[in-house]
């Protein structure tokens, strides 16, 4: 596969697709690599490795009972061995530290592949063992992303995330921001895949290392040991296992050792998905967060009865399509571990081109994208999946869907580490010798070392207020009929989602200054005309249509959010605009990375691109 460009190999769609990778059984029962005729996993020896070579050659057992968070950089992720003998063997530990797990791999494995391989590989794992690993692997699979290059979190449980980042690793490496405390070198050979393992690679890790920081690998070729040496690592070599009579240790002992500090009470203000997914990220980490609302949560344009999930395809260089693309995918996998409290359908969507030149674009996208990502399908085919005529072709993305926000804040706020106060009007947010002063409408003051703006509007600090612009939108409901089933969401600029409690949504107007609180018949016909512009006769009468409901959201001029820090101990995710559903989860995350220091699930780009102050005026 030709190297991702630099631009966008950040996440997703790049222009070259990701090459699975091909495997097959040896008679003695490895896993091996035909293409690099290199070894995936032996049949006995693969969960001894990565507990003897990596896990003990990184001292993890003991590291993770003396931190709060461990981050760790893995090369090669192959069949997941490295990463689910280290979930396991911290579970065993009984530690309550965190796990960031952040692993590079240029051919990954499909689900199914990944599934028929790892089931080989566990079977041959120690009785006491094997019942370990099989449901963490179950739950690896479950949540497993599309082959898509770029970045893919995954929140697996309240410990462990995982953060696998598909592509090229001399690409990639540039784009990974934090700090990291452990490294496992685990590529194929030297000789099979030099690229790995090149002074250009290992001289990158040096950037990337915490203070203290330990590597392990079974490779001790003395190339690789001295590119080590010479990025500043002491390097040296240990008892191996099995066939092995050595492997490599190193480490990296620069800079201040002592603890992390990170802070044990936020303010989150506004209790709309962005807030509430803020508190949730932040509570993640064992951080008290008390959320702040003026009126009761989902009570902005997060109380809507649905909202879609989606990415918006257009091109790999359009930072919409990567966020949102990134944000549906983080969602849809948060959700499943939530399905229970979450309404939700991902029946997918069927999107309709404006005009040629966006159809051009998809039209390009969908040829380098897997089918179960995004595939351009003709009327014919379209209305299939529909279940109704669209007035054109279009493009299927089969995950996504919608999800009732309500639901969805509800959800994340259930944390018993999340306190909740509504009808709270915030008055003015200012620094104070203890970190934030929050001042109260009713002259109360609260104090903490972190606050998060999190509101729609009346986001200002002092002079300084966030340029985000304030649309109002109208919705439409149309009575369901039994004649007439939708079996997906249709969109193009307007959306119809098939019927939830017996009615289908439709809309949504888009008009800036406009502060009317009231619904308007006039709306209602706006949207009557997007509906003509989705579905040919599925609605031939606009009195047909009840008007919905009227909320406000906050936009920014290049429909980038604003995530991120405004001053030490005060941050910010405003600016969602009509994607806020689908975007400020996962920008959530990426804020409570920021915050405690963690790896980001997005590359090192977005730090700039969702900054706050990127759009300050004052």
């Amino acid at each position: 596969m030709a190297a991702a460009n630099n631009f966008l190999v950040d996440f997703l769609m790049n222009s070259e697709p990701i090459w699975p990778a091909h495997w097959h059984v040896s008679d003695d029962g490895r896993i091996d690599a035909p293409d690099f005729d290199d070894v995936y996993a032996s049949s006995s020896a693969a969960w001894v490795q990565a507990n003897a070579v990596f896990i003990d050659g990184c001292d993890l057992p003991q590291r993770w009972l003396q931190t709060r968070s461990l981050r760790l950089l893995e090369t090669g992720f192959g069949l997941g061995v490295n990463f689910l003998a280290t979930w396991a063997r911290l579970r065993v530990s009984g530690s309550g530290a965190g796990l960031h797990y952040v692993s590079i791999e240029k051919h990954p494995f499909t689900r199914e592949d990944l599934r028929a391989a790892l089931q080989l590989t566990i079977a041959s794992a120690s009785s006491d063992l094997a019942p370990q690993l099989a449901p963490l692997a179950d739950a690896l699979l479950a949540q497993w992303p599309p082959l898509l290059a770029g970045f893919h979190s995954l929140e697996l449980d309240d410990q462990v995330t995982l953060t696998l980042v598909f592509g090229d690793v001399i690409e990639v490496l540039p784009e990974i921001a934090g700090r990291f405390d452990a490294f496992f070198l685990d590529g194929f050979a030297p000789d099979r895949n030099p690229a790995m393992w090149s002074p250009a690679v290992l001289s990158q890790l040096a950037a990337l290392a915490a203070p203290d920081a330990r590597l392990s690998s079974w490779c001790v070729a003395g190339a690789v040991r001295r590119a080590l040496a010479d990025a500043g690592f002491r390097v040296r070599k240990r008892p191996g296992f099995g066939g092995n009579r050595v492997c490599l240790s190193a480490s990296w002992l620069d800079g201040d050792s002592s603890a992390r500090a990170l802070p044990a009470t936020a303010i989150v203000i506004g209790a709309g998905v962005a807030g509430a997914s803020a508190a949730r990220q932040l509570a993640r980490r064992g951080i008290a967060v008390t959320v702040l609302e003026r009126a009761q949560p989902a009570a902005g344009g997060s109380g809507n009865p649905v909202g879609l999930v989606r990415p918006e395809p257009g091109g790999a260089a359009n930072p919409v399509t990567e966020i949102s693309a990134a944000c549906s995918s983080w969602l849809m996998r948060w959700v499943a571990r939530h399905a229970d409290a979450v309404r939700h359908d991902w029946c997918g969507v069927l999107r309709i081109a404006r005009d040629e030149r966006k159809r051009d674009k998809m039209a390009a996208q969908a040829e380098s994208a897997s089918a179960d990502w995004l595939a351009a399908v003709s009327q014919h085919e379209a209305a299939r999946l529909c279940g109704a005529t669209p007035v054109d072709s279009g493009f299927h993305l089969p995950q996504a869907g919608w999800v009732a926000p309500p639901t969805l804040v509800a959800a994340l706020l259930d944390d018993p580490r999340i306190t909740l106060r509504s009808g709270v009007a915030v008055e003015s947010v200012a620094q104070a010798a203890d970190g934030w002063r929050v001042m109260l409408a009713d002259d109360a003051a609260l104090h903490a070392p972190l606050v998060v703006l999190a509101t729609a509007f009346d986001q200002g600090l002092g002079s300084v207020r966030m340029a985000t612009g304030r649309a109002r939108g109208q919705l439409s409901y149309l009575p369901a009929r039994d004649d007439r089933p939708l079996q997906m969401v249709v969109c193009r600029d307007g959306y119809i989602a098939p019927a939830v409690d017996g009615r289908h949504t439709v809309g949504a107007t888009l008009q800036h200054d406009d502060e009317e609180p009231a619904a308007r018949r006039s709306d209602d016909e706006q949207n009557f005309a997007r509906l003509q512009r989705l579905l040919s006769g599925f609605c031939d009468d606009v009195a047909a249509l009840q008007s919905g409901r009227v909320g406000w959201r906050a936009t920014t001029q290049d429909r980038v959010p604003l995530v991120g820090k405004l001053a030490d101990g005060l941050y910010a995710s405003l600016g969602h605009g009509a994607r806020g559903v689908t975007c400020a989860p996962l920008c959530a995350e990426f804020l409570a990375a920021m915050i405690c220091d963690e790896p980001l699930p997005l590359g090192r780009k977005w730090i700039a691109r969702l900054s706050p102050v990127r759009r300050a005026a004052g």
